[in-house]
């Protein structure tokens, strides 16, 4: 009950935080649609895409030995080593990448170089400060840096989205990072820093377990992005453009996956000595109807809501939306098993199974993107993360037995492509059809989840009066 309870506070607390990653989707989005063309939006995704594999290549994930030292031991003079001997790791992998972005300009034209430069700059800088946050200091400042970030970028785009496009994009990421530094230059992070701790060992000890980590983040790369590049390269960037719009919707429901990640990683790490198998069972096993749900509405109600927030150009992305969404939820729930490997400290382990995966799509992307355009892109990207789900629940077998998932896991599937048919099939009224019956399948999976929680609603109601 109390890992219940407790693991249900975190999620409503990152829950909060990540309302402002859903305004991006939500809002931005369709931003994105009414101010830039369908070749500037294809640019912005590959320059995205690009910026989620050099993360990685330059900083090996040290954010993630960050949080698994520090939240496993809260003292002082730990924080202090930690982050010192980070930094430093942070700083070179900054000037690493300055010196090969100043090389690849210089044999092709990227146009407004700088503001990439900031653009990438300022990501790299968000992605390290903020995990700094929820470890060193608690899980709602970790909030509140999400919640200031993504709301600055959406204000600056709403300013200058209409006279900069593109620019504006890069701008308004470039001032949310630098307000980001004023936020944890008054909280006093400098203090943390003391370059008398610096130590080489230490240093290597934390890239140990970080770079297995940041070799994982490349083959989900692989599993998520590489595609993108492909239908650039077969197809068009405006083809690319139509993609990015249908994979940023259906990828809110990775976006809702980190809301419950975070708080049961957080969980995992303190309990695992205990090996709770039941525990990451059940949770599991309630945990993929919340998520089928979350794809039976997106499904539902994509034809009555979506075309009404998009412009018109870009309204093609509707028919790849659900499979892409299928895809997501997929990698999500691979993502979830993988916090086994974390507390294993078998980041490796991560790192193979989502390597092979993130091959097979990339392989069959080639084969079947050029002949079959984006419902070729859209089919290899849920298979190849079907292969990614299956492979690693059999290879974390070997660390914990989870069970009991399967049979709940293929009927959603069957529901989710009975509700897919009903979206397809051209009749007056079919799309009111849909959306009834994603409601009525969504209560059906998770009632046991919904009466428990207005039970205890309820039950705190009461006592307060």
């Amino acid at each position: 009950m109390n890992s219940n309870s407790s693991l249900t506070k975190k999620s409503v607390v990152y829950g909060i935080g990540n309302i402002g990653t859903l305004a991006i989707n939500f809002f931005l989005v369709p931003l994105y649609t009414f101010y830039l063309t369908e070749d500037d939006l294809g640019l912005f995704d590959l320059l995205a895409s690009s910026l989620i594999i050099a993360s990685p290549l330059f900083f090996v994930n040290i954010e993630l030995s960050i949080l698994r030292w520090i939240l496993a031991n809260k003292e002082i003079q730990l924080i202090k080593k930690v982050l010192s001997n980070a930094f430093i790791i942070i700083v070179v992998g900054l000037s690493v990448f300055s010196l090969v972005f100043y090389v690849i300009i210089q044999y092709f034209e990227i146009s407004f170089f700088f503001l990439v430069y900031v653009y990438f700059i300022s990501n790299f800088i968000y992605t390290s400060l903020k995990q700094v946050l929820r470890a060193v200091y608690s899980s709602w400042h970790y909030v509140i840096t999400e919640l200031i970030y993504i709301s600055i970028i959406l204000g600056c785009f709403l300013i200058f989205g209409s006279k900069y496009q593109l620019k504006a994009i890069f701008i308004s990421y470039g001032i949310a990072s630098f307000s980001l530094l004023v936020y944890l230059y008054f909280l006093g992070f400098y203090k943390s820093i003391d370059l008398k701790l610096i130590n080489i060992d230490f240093c290597r000890e934390l890239i140990k377990y970080s770079f297995p980590l940041s070799l994982n983040a490349v083959s989900l790369w692989l599993n998520n992005q590489s595609n993108k590049y492909v239908i650039a390269m077969y197809l068009t960037l405006g083809a690319n453009g139509i993609y990015a719009v249908a994979f940023k919707f259906a990828y809110v429901i990775q976006i809702l996956n980190r809301i419950f990640y975070m708080s049961f990683q957080d969980k995992m790490y303190t309990i695992y000595h205990e090996k709770p198998i039941n525990y990451f069972s059940d949770t599991l096993k309630k945990y993929i109807g919340v998520l089928f749900a979350f794809l039976y509405i997106l499904t539902g109600f994509k034809d009555l809501i979506i075309p009404y927030i998009i412009d018109e150009k870009f309204t093609q992305s509707l028919v790849y939306m659900p499979i892409l969404g299928l895809g997501v939820l997929f990698f999500s729930l691979g993502s979830v098993l993988g916090i086994i490997y974390q507390c294993e400290k078998k980041n490796i382990d991560a790192f193979k199974t989502s390597f092979v995966s993130g091959c097979i799509i990339l392989i069959l992307g080639y084969l079947f993107i050029a002949p079959y355009g984006l419902n070729g892109a859209s089919l290899v990207f849920v298979f190849g993360n079907l292969i990614f789900l299956i492979y690693r629940f059999l290879d974390v077998q070997k660390y914990m037995k989870v069970k009991g998932w399967f049979l709940n896991f293929a009927a959603y599937t069957l529901v989710f492509f009975i509700l897919l048919i009903v979206t397809s099939i051209n009749v007056k009224g079919n799309f009111h059809i849909a959306s009834v019956l994603s409601i009525i399948s969504s209560y059906i999976i998770n009632r046991d989840i919904l009466k428990t929680t207005l039970k205890n609603v309820l039950i705190r109601l009461k006592s307060s009066f």
